[in-house]
């Protein structure tokens, strides 16, 4: 009876110890097979992608005789924020109305031609949609221009290139033309016009200069 019981105990002691064999053998390419807890901690290690630099904010608007350009708390020009008077409205209108809220919306019959141009105003400054008819024929015509009437808006500074703002002195150094006014700036034909005497009462641009020569 004893030999038969351990004769019959032999087959499953070998079953057993070829699962313990199995457990531990390496797999196929000789590396050993991670645990569930060692393949987590490799996911876990892995890098996270670096987060995108934050977009400068604008402290300052500035008026030029091309264009109209932004600027950080450090003065820096922000890179890529630049509207010119001779690209369509919509971009400029569209990040003016990101700064300073949504305009006051009004029209005007132009004094030059035929057709309705539009006014977008926020306090203390406003952009002058011309009528088409204005520009029609003119290639590279601005199709639209800023006043400054206040030296800020919304908590932003409204210059010109030459540091002037609606309040300041008006300087005697500046040139006089397009109609006698102080001309802040001349890129080809076109400038910046300052208005006032002993200060400035308000900025506009662009201004064509040999329309009252």
């Amino acid at each position: 009876m004893i030999r038969r019981t351990r004769a019959a105990m032999l087959p499953a002691l070998v079953i057993a110890a070829s699962l313990a064999l199995a457990a531990c053998a390496p797999s196929s390419d000789g590396s050993p097979t991670p645990t569930a807890s060692e393949a987590a901690s490799v996911e876990t290690a892995s890098p996270t992608p670096d987060a995108p630099d934050p977009e400068p904010e604008v402290a300052a608007i500035l008026v030029r005789a091309d264009a109209v350009e932004y600027f950080d708390g450090a003065g820096e020009p922000i890179e890529g924020a630049r509207d010119p008077y001779a690209e369509p409205v919509d971009a400029a209108l569209a990040r003016l109305t990101d700064l300073l809220g949504e305009p006051a919306v009004e029209t005007y019959e132009s004094q030059f031609t035929e057709g309705t141009g539009t006014f977008h105003r926020w306090n203390g400054l406003a952009v002058m949609e011309y009528p088409v008819g204005m520009v029609a024929e003119v290639p590279d015509a601005p199709t639209w221009g800023v006043q400054l009437d206040a030296a800020a808006a919304g908590g932003l500074r409204l210059v010109t290139v030459d540091g002037l703002a609606v309040g300041d002195p008006a300087p005697d150094d500046l040139e006089r033309t397009a109609c006698n006014s102080l001309m802040a700036e001349i890129v080809g034909t076109r400038g910046v016009a300052v208005e006032g005497s002993p200060t400035v009462r308000y900025i506009s641009s662009p201004i064509s200069t040999d329309v009252c020569e």
